[in-house]
């Protein structure tokens, strides 16, 4: 029997079937073809971990997509909001404006800083949990992992109850639009969520300057903006923005795919209930084997024209470092399908590196480690209820319903 040929290469991270498990498609991209133009954005993928590490590290490469030459003025006047903010961006600016930003704020973002603000971070989680049954069926989704980390930078930074949804939005809208590629009807969709979402700020800021709070984080911010104009309204507000985008809408599916692998993975969830303190592990690790992304990639501009490899790059043309892809290269590590918490890497670039470290990455850590500790405390019995319901997300493979089985009892829940 002849063996049947295999379907042509394609990458399409929209097909159903690359959404519940893109792996085999993906390993079939690192050895066959892992460098791959990617006509939707006139860019290159690159599949293998050690392309994946090179290019990070490029210098020709930048976040930049305008090159510095600014938004055009037909979207400035259309979306004056969407360009201000991006304008502002942390990967967008200047090296000695990032440098003065950062050294600026890092010192209320780094772990000892953020670790003063736990036991708040606590009692806002244990409250969602709070709304939880003692026994039946969640959906871990929309329960939990949706509900804690906007309340919990909403608590940060004081701003007003009931408003969770707004930002949630603004976060959903500025992460969806940052990719290229994005199709037009859909760019434009976004924007009234990010007009709304900055309207708040604003008013927030207003107040906040009127009526500081001793110990708030948006106090410490405007703080910063207003002694010697060390931070301008815009770099402000730009600022806040990114704080509810990465302290909100990331760390939401962060926690979801966390918690299935380890009911995926009983041994682990084993491991982790045994030892609390492997739960963060459980995230970085989570990251590693089978992260959210949907899309091609972390994506770079080339700042001039070079060639890789033998391709040639193009100055302006995107190029895109799949990590989803590189994390399970056997070239960096032999065993990289397999799930293991207790695994310490010490390589993964989802939160950056040097100047461009994530400034959140401390902050999301520790609240994805306290969520999944009080939700483990709480449910001695949780399992798989039924396979996850994966969304529609342009950039993110989204889980919109993970039902899983709870029980506070000593008996698993029937």
């Amino acid at each position: 029997m002849q063996e049947q040929a295999a379907a042509p290469l394609v990458f399409n991270p929209y097909d159903p079937a690359f959404n519940r498990d893109p792996f085999p498609t993906l390993k079939r991209f690192r050895e066959e073809q892992p460098i791959y133009y990617y006509e939707p954005v006139r860019g290159f993928i690159f599949f293998r971990f050690r392309d994946m590490m090179a290019l990070y590290r490029e210098p020709r490469l930048g976040h930049d997509p305008m090159l510095g030459a600014g938004f055009p003025p037909e979207l400035r006047a259309a979306f004056p909001d969407f360009v201000s903010l991006r304008e502002s961006d942390l990967f967008l600016i200047g090296d000695a404006a990032h440098a003065r930003i950062r050294r600026l704020i890092n010192p209320l973002f780094g772990p000892r800083a953020v670790e003063a603000h736990r036991e708040r971070v606590t009692q806002v989680i244990a409250s969602v949990l709070d709304e939880l049954p003692q026994h039946g069926v969640i959906n871990f989704f929309k329960d939990v992992a949706q509900k804690y980390p906007v309340r919990v930078i909403s608590a940060m930074l004081n701003i007003p109850s009931g408003s969770e949804s707004v930002f949630l939005g603004l976060a959903d809208a500025l992460i969806a639009t940052v990719i290229p590629g994005l199709p037009q009807e859909l760019f434009v969709s976004y924007q009234p969520a990010i007009s709304r979402g900055l309207a708040l700020v604003r008013e927030c800021i207003a107040d906040r300057r009127v009526h500081p709070i001793e110990g708030d984080l948006f106090s410490q911010l405007i703080a910063a903006c207003d002694n010697e104009d060390k931070l301008s309204d815009a770099e402000l507000i730009s600022l806040i923005a990114a704080l509810l985008t990465g302290g909100s809408d990331t760390t939401v599916h962060l926690t979801t795919y966390a918690v299935m692998e380890l009911l995926r993975h009983p041994d682990q969830l084993a491991l982790v209930r045994s030892d609390p303190q492997l739960a963060r592990q459980s995230f970085d690790e989570t990251l590693r084997y089978n992260s959210f992304g949907r899309g091609a990639g972390l994506p770079r501009f080339a700042t001039e024209s070079f060639v890789y490899e033998g391709v040639q790059i193009h100055r302006g043309q995107p190029v895109f470092l799949n990590m989803l892809s590189a994390f399970r290269d056997p070239e960096f590590l032999p065993d990289a399908d397999v799930f293991d918490v207790r695994r310490r890497t010490n390589a993964s670039p989802w939160f950056g590196f040097g100047p461009h470290f994530c400034i959140g990455a401390s902050l999301a850590r520790m609240e994805a480690d306290i969520a999944l500790q009080l939700f483990l405390t709480r449910y001695p019995h949780i399992e798989l209820a039924g396979e996850p319901e994966f969304g529609n997300h342009p950039v993110f493979r989204d889980i919109a319903n993970l039902p899983i089985r709870v029980s506070t009892g000593t008996q698993a829940a029937e």
